[in-house]
């Protein structure tokens, strides 16, 4: 009896994670080029006028049969209004409105706080970036790094040398890709991809910047660059050396310029979420009010250019001859004409851009709907406790998610600094005091009633004038 000899298995592959040679560092997956078609939108809204007008193409589309001459002239016209940008400020302010506090050594306290990223940025200054980025796309990163070994044998040889461990911001557009442990919960990053700017000098006075992609595995990290950009810089084609390229390299584009080591166990990539779905995949939590932002600058646009193109109204004249020479039309002169003709400018009534300005007050309502109303415009009148609870319940949930995360993750990023200098890392504390409920005049006659009438003591009439924001607290005191 004879069998037949199976042959290899197939499968019918119904996706890929990725898009592109599967061995380039270059390559992105499926995720982050899913994630990039929402951040476009979000870059859009937060770069305003200047960035819709470059890509004008995309966000503003040439009308069908449309002078090209005539749409750039409605392109440099049209102004973006910033709706989704102040959002994302208000919401940051209210959140970090307060100093961070750390308590703890004062290596942390006194010097990495005032400096955190080695470019004389403040820890206050340098959380209010990652939450505006991490608002804006839905994840922000830090990247705790410190300098190469320099021979110092102690912490204060170190620290004379000005070594230090430094974070550095990762713009979410520049993740390329990453790799979970899937045997430990899903949960453990054991490599990550991030797109970098190389700036190295060209002769005297000038400069060369060259795209490159690090590769950070658990206590080491990799950098590749662009074949022929190596071969502009060093030309390599004439046997100048630019080091020389790995085996089998010929076929490939890119090429390994750096390698080395640090003394961590793990990556340290600390991401601050504000729309996670997964493992560094996220959503913009702000994007359906960002599509409402664009449909408002198209809406704007085209009332702008038709308001320009109505104010010119135009002149028609019945019976007139075309072949006459040496027409003048002016405040100075008149015209004459034969019995029966008219001459008489046409202009649209104004009522015919009744509905573009409605439908543009509409998305403005829709926009201050769905966005966090507190954050807009916050309310300085007589209003009852309970209306104005209820207003913030739906603010003060999600600017609570996000101060949490905010605060866990630099509690992080401090741990894994803590690492590299063997010191003990300071705890951090955001306040959660979101609301600005500052007490009115009619407010501060009924507690003063109330502790004339020895209803309040002393301590709850200040307390209470405290969290009004009428007199400063205790700690606010000591700083001034």
């Amino acid at each position: 009896m004879t069998y037949a000899v199976p042959g290899p298995i197939r499968t019918n592959i119904v996706s890929s994670t990725s898009v592109g040679g599967i061995d380039s560092p270059f390559t992105r997956t499926r995720a982050v080029l899913d994630m990039m078609k929402g951040w476009e939108i979000m870059k859009a809204v937060t770069e305003g006028t200047d960035y819709l007008r470059t890509n004008s193409e995309s966000f503003l589309p040439l009308e069908p049969r449309e002078d090209y001459d005539a749409y750039l002239a409605r392109v440099n016209r049209a102004v973006f209004s910033p709706f989704t940008q102040r959002l994302i400020r208000a919401a940051t302010g209210l959140v970090l409105r307060k100093p961070i506090t750390l308590t703890g050594d004062p290596y942390w306290t006194e010097m990495f706080k005032m400096d955190v990223d080695g470019r004389k940025s403040d820890l206050d200054e340098y959380a209010r970036r990652l939450l505006m980025c991490s608002l804006t796309y839905g994840q922000s990163h830090i990247l705790v790094d410190y300098p190469a070994p320099s021979g110092a044998v102690s912490l204060a040889e170190e620290r004379q040398q000005n070594r230090r461990p430094y974070w550095i911001e990762v713009d979410p557009n520049n993740l390329y890709g990453w790799r979970l442990d899937r045997e430990s919960n899903y949960g453990n990053l054991i490599q990550v991809r991030i797109g970098e700017k190389a700036v190295l000098p060209d002769g005297q006075f000038g400069e060369k910047v060259f795209d490159q992609v690090r590769v950070i595995e658990p206590g080491s990290y990799r950098v590749f660059r662009k074949k022929e950009q190596i071969e502009e810089m060093y030309d390599v084609s004439d046997g100048s050396s630019a080091g020389s390229f790995e085996a089998g390299s010929a076929d490939k584009d890119y090429k390994q310029v750096e390698f080395g080591s640090f003394s961590l166990g793990e990556i340290p990539l600390v991401t601050i979420y504000s729309g996670k779905t997964d493992n560094l995949v996220s959503k913009p939590p702000l994007l359906d009010i960002a599509y409402l932002n664009l449909a408002h600058f198209q809406r704007q646009a085209d009332l702008i250019h038709s308001l320009h193109v109505a104010s010119q109204p135009m002149l028609v004249m019945e019976g007139y001859d075309d072949q006459t020479k040496d027409l003048a039309i002016s405040v100075n002169y008149a015209m004459a004409t034969q019995p029966g003709n008219k001459i008489y400018y046409v202009e649209p009534a104004s009522s015919a851009f009744d509905a573009q300005s409605a439908e543009i007050k509409e998305l403005q309502m829709q926009m201050a709907t769905l966005g966090i109303s507190t954050l807009s415009q916050q309310k300085f009148v007589a209003e009852s406790a309970d209306a104005r609870r209820l207003d913030r319940v739906d603010t003060n949930s999600m600017l609570a998610m996000v101060s949490m995360e905010l605060e866990q993750k630099l509690q992080k990023a401090f741990n894994l600094s803590a690492e590299y200098v063997g010191i003990e890392p300071p705890e951090v504390k955001i306040s959660r005091d979101f609301d600005i409920e500052r007490l009115i005049g009619q407010d501060i006659t009924a507690l003063t009633s109330l502790f004339d009438q020895q209803v309040i003591d002393r301590e709850e009439f200040r307390d209470i004038l405290v969290q009004g924001e009428v007199l400063p607290s205790a700690n606010e005191a000591k700083s001034e």
